[in-house]
């Protein structure tokens, strides 16, 4: 099945390429999760199946079992659009996890960026602070940002276009937008250095924010919830003598 499916989404791959759609998006996410646009896309076309078969084995069984049966068309219509909905599961479901994992990369791009800062501090040259900065680190984010300065260093290509065209890949634009900013300020060590402590600043009020903005919808979700649970014990304890005022 994983074979015929594989094929399948290569197939739609390509015809969907010729005709201009690419699913951006989606191919950022995958990269994150470590799945293909052809695995993504065979797994879209079986849920679209699956929905459209439900439905349509709904219909059967209903139109068996109770002898009625609602119009053709509208049963079509049902179809495909559970069909088209079912789709888009693996959508949401690589979103999901695509944003749990950049929101991770985010927070270890942040301390990179100071540790690349500390490197330079010490006279090392951002060609040497770059893959230093990345050996630190033992997780997943570092070991990606470890792999890709070492193929721009095999390919020749400039460590910093290497790691924006990381951030284009994987949808992180903190990383995009990095390479940018160290050509704006050219090959001075010290402007680096200051444009690297400010991005990592930057992204650390941005991610405490966010902390912040989260802790508040818990808090609001906990007081709904305390509300919910008062009112329900003060109907618990009332309906007694409820019940007995309307007795008589």
């Amino acid at each position: 099945m994983s074979g015929v499916l594989g094929r399948a989404g290569a197939w739609l791959t390509t015809e969907l390429a010729r005709r201009g759609i690419t699913f951006t998006t989606l191919r950022q996410d995958l990269t994150l999760t470590g799945n293909t646009l052809e695995w993504a896309l065979g797994r879209k076309l079986l849920a679209g199946v699956v929905g459209f078969l439900l439905v349509a084995a709904t219909a059967v069984g209903l139109q068996v079992a109770t002898n009625w049966s609602p119009p053709s068309g509208v049963t079509t219509v049902l179809a495909l659009g559970a069909g088209v909905a079912c789709s888009f599961l693996t959508d949401l479901e690589a979103r999901r996890h695509a944003a749990a994992r950049r929101q991770e990369f985010r927070r270890a791009l942040g301390a990179y960026l100071d540790l690349v800062a500390l490197e330079m501090a010490g006279s090392a040259a951002p060609a040497e602070a770059l893959p230093n900065a990345a050996r630190v680190g033992a997780g997943w984010p570092m070991a990606l940002l470890r792999d890709t300065l070492w193929r721009a260093n095999l390919s020749g290509v400039d460590q910093w276009d290497a790691l924006t065209e990381l951030g284009e890949r994987i949808g992180v634009a903190e990383l995009r937008d990095l390479g940018t900013l160290v050509r704006l300020v050219g090959r001075d060590g010290a402007r680096v250095r200051q444009t690297l402590t400010a991005r990592a600043a930057t992204m650390r009020r941005r991610e405490l924010a966010e902390a912040e903005g989260l802790a508040g919808q818990k808090d609001q979700s906990m007081r709904l919830a305390q509300v919910l649970i008062g009112f329900g014990f003060i109907v618990f304890i009332s309906y007694p003598a409820i019940v007995a005022v309307l007795a008589f």
